[in-house]
């Protein structure tokens, strides 16, 4: 019997070793493209039953006359094969997942999204940015069948052109945000810095939205574009066009780390409710992060379409209005006597509780939560697309445009 224990134990060591090169890549990760879940699967096998199982043999294998160790033995390895056996099936879920997404799943719809040139550039600070100068052609395919095509103006300061009259505006009113406040899918006359123009005659309209972009870059451009360095106008206002998602973004959470957001900045609220950065998503809170790209890699995290953290927190939300508070407090050093106003998307869920904290900071708000359906066909390019049409964009701007001229 210790001779059989140790042979097996001399065998999966070697095992162990061979499949070490695929642990040390989770421990220590390369940056070439890894399948973090796999090398997690590698390194739990190695950690949890290979290195302990072939210890265990060694140890524990007991002599022929030493008959209450062999059932105490046995007992043992009972267990530890149950758990393995566990594993296995898990393992044989997550490829037959794996399998049947490459083989045989379809979806719904097939869409795809073109560009030319690339709509972003690398940014240090922002982790990305509209290039400047340029025109960028967007098509966007449903089923092969074109839903819409639409060229960005892009100009010298990585801005979305909001097109200008010859009359001079002593005032603006600047949109930031992400693919909503730029106006993805509409023509530049229809975007909402452009129909609040129109409805506000003396302002000057500028369109500072990003695709992708979160509630940290409404900060950071707050202290770093939106300046008198990029508007001359020394009044005005500033609406940050808040969605849902932004809340995600702010948080680093699993979807956003799996699609673009691993090197935005990551700011927290310490133990003090004071607001901190510490780097980026990738530097600042490394471990969480490759949590959440081991998972990302999941067929089975794919299939239930698992968002980590699942719920928005309390204090995730206080994270929020501390950061628009920073913001607004930003925007109006470098504009003082300017207005900063927060508005909610039409169908936004999370307007109750963000905009109760807001009103505690005094920070000025308007809800078009129920203004419109947002998911009806009248105020959405397609149904296999979130983003506003320019009927649900001259909507807003009108009900806005009234607010915010109000006496």
């Amino acid at each position: 019997m210790q001779i059989s224990a140790r042979v097996i134990a001399f065998s999966l060591v070697l095992l162990a070793l061979a499949l070490s090169e695929w642990a040390f890549e989770f421990v220590l990760p390369t940056e070439r493209e890894v399948d973090y879940f796999v090398r997690f699967l590698v390194l739990f096998a190695s950690l949890l039953f290979i290195f302990p199982f072939a210890i265990f043999l060694v140890l524990s294998a007991p002599s022929p006359s030493e008959r209450d160790g062999v059932r105490h033995f046995s007992r043992l390895s009972a267990l530890y094969f149950g758990l393995f056996v566990g594993f296995v099936i898990f393992c044989c879920s997550e490829f037959g997942t794996r399998y049947y997404f490459k083989h045989f799943y379809k979806p719904p719809f097939k869409d795809v999204t073109e560009w030319n040139p690339k709509p972003t550039v690398s940014d240090s600070l922002f982790a990305y940015r509209l290039p400047e100068n340029k025109i960028i052609n967007h098509r966007y395919v449903v089923n092969d069948t074109l839903i819409y095509e639409q060229n960005y103006t892009i100009d010298s300061l990585s801005r979305r052109e909001t097109p200008r009259d010859t009359i001079v505006k002593d005032k603006f009113i600047a949109v930031a945000g992400c693919s909503f406040a730029f106006g993805y899918g509409v023509k530049e006359d229809e975007t909402l810095s452009s129909f609040l123009q129109q409805q506000m005659p003396g302002y000057q309209g500028y369109n500072y939205g990003v695709s992708g972009y979160g509630t940290q870059h409404l900060l950071l451009q707050a202290k770093e574009k939106i300046t008198p360095k990029e508007i001359k106008q020394k009044q005005g206002i500033l609406i940050y066009f808040f969605i849902d998602n932004h809340l995600n973004r702010l948080v680093g959470s699993r979807r956003i780390i799996k699609l673009w957001g691993e090197n935005f900045s990551y700011f927290f609220l310490d133990d003090d409710k004071k607001l901190q950065q510490n780097g980026t998503f990738k530097t600042g809170r490394n471990r969480k992060t490759l949590f959440y790209k081991t998972l990302t890699n999941s067929a089975i995290v794919d299939i239930l379409d698992l968002e980590i953290p699942f719920n928005i927190s309390d204090d995730d939300f206080k994270l929020a209005a501390t950061v628009i508070k920073e913001s607004k407090l930003e925007f109006e050093k470098n504009f003082p006597g300017s207005k900063f106003v927060v508005l909610f998307c039409p169908g936004s869920k999370c307007s109750g509780e963000l905009a109760a904290l807001l009103a505690k900071r005094n920070i000025d708000f308007v809800d078009y939560s129920l203004i419109f359906d947002i998911n009806s066909k009248e105020y959405r390019s397609h149904y296999s697309d979130p983003h506003p049409n320019g009927k649900a964009y001259e909507e807003i701007a009108k009900n806005l445009s009234l607010y915010l001229t109000q006496p």
